[in-house]
């Protein structure tokens, strides 16, 4: 007969952790926690001190489970009111809102597991589901989202405003200047609120997250070419509203997508000043790559070209922005890939004057020069292009190879040729 019992409960137990996405049993309506304390034996050690929180995920250790992870979800929810973790999340060292037992966790990567076996129906350990269930965890990030953040937040717009429609009276605030009376009486309060109310969230941002954020980024680099991958640091001398801020992006979105056209036009005189680069790879090229490279002609004359480990010295004889580049490097795949290709094949006559040679791999001519040739043959009849021939900013020729030297890269096609 307790066999039997026994049998039923663990066959509950399956099921609740084989839920289908989006259905209920593990959501936040879902009632109150029906596992006993007896039916999941803690099985902990009695040794505290020797314990240590492992640093990588570890999934099918009960003990870790209970002195680690469950803990570090509970900690986590209680200070952020959700269980959205990020996939690098780590739990801080010597931060005393956490159990010591937790720090430096991977949490963020267990939760990842945890909801790629409820994605392919694969059931959690068994000494983790009360934890679970009792904490409602995101194992459906979107489902989780709109149970507890999105559909909250519209109820209770909905129970303050009464049905009232404050999206046009918004509007005819920043634009007509209704309510101004009130505006300024309650400026204070509406600045605490962050209320933007003489202009556009968007002309906001800009004024005061990411054009400050430019000038920083100027001031601690020494140049303001943002990779994509930067994001602001919670930190000063960062601007505090700011922080976490994906800055590279928007840089990338202004150079490509024309983000904030109407500020950068206004503030075109600021973005000089800091030397905004709208081009990385021109500035790449002419700023460090290049730059380096007669550098190293002056200060290398027995050499022909920089060994691959070799990197720019952090010195007076050495372009300051080249600072710490992997010249070597960067060459190499100059000439074995044909990197920086639209630059370098404007410059051939000045890397020829320092006398390096740089070659077009095979993929690169027939992708980029071949069709320069197609058109130079429209145009003459014949291939027989000019070493002084430099494609012309006009058409039919496209706007990209305007400028380059295509008779100083002829000589390269010669090697393929009948290919």
């Amino acid at each position: 007969m307790l066999r039997l019992v026994a049998a039923r409960c663990q066959s509950r137990v399956r099921s609740a952790c084989l839920a289908a996405p989006h259905s209920s049993a593990l959501r936040a309506s879902a009632a109150p926690s029906k596992y006993k304390n007896e039916a999941f034996p803690r099985l902990l050690s009695l040794d505290a001190d020797t314990y240590r929180p492992p640093k990588a995920v570890n999934i099918t250790s009960e003990e870790v489970w209970h002195r680690t992870v469950a803990p570090a979800l509970r900690t986590f929810l209680a200070l952020k009111k959700h269980l959205i973790l990020p996939v690098a999340f780590v739990v801080p060292r010597d931060d005393d809102a956490w159990p010591r037992e937790t720090w430096g966790y991977p949490l963020g990567k267990h939760a990842v597991w945890l909801r790629t076996c409820w994605r392919k129906g694969q059931p959690a350990p068994h000494f983790a589901l009360r934890d679970l269930e009792e904490i409602d965890f995101a194992f459906d990030r979107s489902q989780y989202k709109w149970d507890h953040l999105i559909k909250p937040a519209l109820r209770r717009y909905f129970e303050l405003l009464w049905g009232v429609s404050i999206g046009h009276r918004v509007f005819n605030i920043r634009h007509r200047g209704d309510f101004k009376a009130q505006i300024e009486r309650d400026a204070a309060e509406l600045e605490e609120i962050k209320f933007c109310y003489d202009s556009t969230t968007y002309d906001r941002d800009w004024r005061e997250r990411v054009l400050p954020s430019l000038k920083v980024f100027r001031q601690e680099f020494g140049h303001c070419d943002v990779y994509r991958g930067f994001k602001v640091p919670d930190c000063p001398p960062w601007p505090k509203s700011a922080a976490g801020l994906p800055l590279g992006v928007i840089v990338n979105n202004i150079r490509i997508k024309k983000y904030y056209a109407d500020q950068v036009a206004r503030d075109d005189a600021e973005l000089k000043e800091i030397e905004f680069v709208w081009d990385h790879a021109f500035a790449e090229w002419n700023d460090r790559i290049f730059a380096a490279l007669k550098a190293f002609r002056q200060n290398h004359t027995d050499r022909h070209v920089p060994p691959r480990k070799f990197v720019v010295p952090s010195n007076d004889l050495w372009p300051e922005k080249a600072h710490g580049l992997k010249l070597g490097l960067a060459f190499t795949n100059i000439r074995s890939n044909s990197y920086y290709f639209y630059q370098f094949a404007r410059t051939m006559d000045q890397l020829a004057s320092l006398r390096l040679k740089v070659t077009i791999t095979r993929a690169k001519w027939h992708q980029r020069v071949e069709p320069m040739l197609v058109t130079f043959e429209e145009l003459h009849g014949h291939r027989d292009v000019p070493i002084s021939f430099v494609v012309p900013s006009e058409t039919p020729w496209n706007k990209s190879d305007w400028g380059i030297q295509l008779g100083r890269l002829k000589p390269k096609q010669r090697r393929w040729a009948g290919a």
